[in-house]
């Protein structure tokens, strides 16, 4: 394995640790274990616990990313594309456990890092949205004057649906909220 492959094989053993055991009860002897080295021989690697914690969390942010493109890319009209953003990160995140822990105060207080790349990942996603809606209005499916402002306050309705969405619902009853919340969405509440 080269260097490279090496750190990529401990990240994943670590993202399988931390998920398990949480970060502060997961040791740098339990990640060496894992991987199969000495706890010096992960030093060459990673500076610390941390280093690999935040290694884990741009991994998370990256499978994410993939895997909502990998959906959008599937996707024909802008409303399918919204479907599959809303499905596709509802799903992913319920099985992102180290994103999870890393909502807790006490991470945002001593992590920075981890605040860092959640509002990396909140851009990434606004720009993404934006797009999506751009391309509605461009179809003539969409009326929208501030495609930035509907997509920061999109992203946001559902970062607030993140923890009843992604923990308290099981995968049928998620996907009835969405099929409830897209005709809100694309209709709106008025009585035409």
């Amino acid at each position: 394995m080269n260097r490279e492959e090496r750190r990529r094989f401990i990240i994943e053993r670590a993202r399988e640790l931390f998920a398990r055991y949480g970060m502060k009860k997961t040791t740098m002897d339990d990640i060496a274990s894992a991987c199969g080295m000495g706890k010096a021989s992960l030093y060459y690697y990673f500076k610390s616990k941390e280093d690999i914690f935040r290694a884990v969390i741009g991994m998370e942010f990256e499978i994410f990313k993939r895997k909502v493109e990998e959906n959008l890319s599937k996707a024909k009209s802008p409303q399918d594309k919204i479907r599959a953003y809303i499905w596709t990160r509802s799903t992913v995140l319920r099985e992102m456990a180290n994103y999870y822990e890393t909502l807790t105060s006490e991470y945002l207080e001593h992590y920075g890092f981890v605040e860092r790349e959640r509002q990396r990942l909140t851009d990434w996603e606004i720009e993404m949205m934006r797009s999506i809606l751009e391309e509605g209005v461009r179809q003539g499916v969409f009326e929208i004057s501030d495609t930035k402002l509907t997509a920061v306050v999109l992203v946001f309705a559902l970062k607030g649906l993140e923890f009843p969405w992604t923990v308290e619902q099981d995968i049928i009853e998620l996907e009835h909220a969405i099929d409830l919340l897209l005709p809100v969405l694309f209709r709106g509440i008025e009585k035409r």
